[in-house]
């Protein structure tokens, strides 16, 4: 029997993070299940997009 741990949590990294804190903002109460899913994904690709855009750009700002 092994003694591995393995302990997941969500959301695991900043992407998801910053995804789940703008949906939460969010009016969702007309959505579908589905429509919330699609949300879900397209706001996580956007934030992805601006972390590749404003990481360059932070890094050159902090020297």
């Amino acid at each position: 029997m092994s003694n591995d741990v393995n302990l997941s949590t969500f959301p695991s990294n900043r992407t998801e993070a910053l995804t789940m804190l703008y949906l939460q903002n969010q009016n969702l109460s007309d959505k579908t299940p589905r429509e919330i899913v699609e949300l879900y994904f397209s706001v996580l690709a956007g934030v992805r997009e601006s972390i590749r855009e404003t990481k360059p750009n932070s890094i050159k700002a902090l020297k």
